[in-house]
């Protein structure tokens, strides 16, 4: 091999590592911005899920809200029809809760 020949190679070598460097730059780059994508998706996606979650939650709150009120309602209405009924049933209650403490 002449001297010429090596220098070729040498500076065809050195061109590679150059290119391979630029290539190993621009993967990390991009690592790196899927890394800050990937997170940034991520935390959009939580955030929708527990709006979602709120407002179902929400939704569901009012409909038990609504329900328990029927109930207190018709509960209400059915004590002034029969007073002595709730009040029986009110001391029988009070009754057995004091029975079951009691035991303790």
């Amino acid at each position: 091999m002449s001297k010429s020949d090596t220098d070729q190679d040498l500076a065809l070598l050195e061109a590679q590592i150059a290119a391979l460097r630029d290539d190993i730059a621009h993967i990390v780059t991009t690592l790196g911005d899927l890394r800050h994508t990937s997170a940034e998706s991520l935390r959009a996606s939580l955030s929708a899920h527990a709006e979602t979650l709120r407002q179902s939650g929400a939704a569901r709150l009012a409909d038990i809200g609504g329900s328990a009120e029927a109930k207190l309602a018709d509960l209400t209405d059915q004590a002034r029809r029969n007073p002595w009924q709730a009040l029986a049933l009110a001391g029988g209650v009070g009754l057995l809760v004091g029975l079951l403490w009691g035991r303790r």
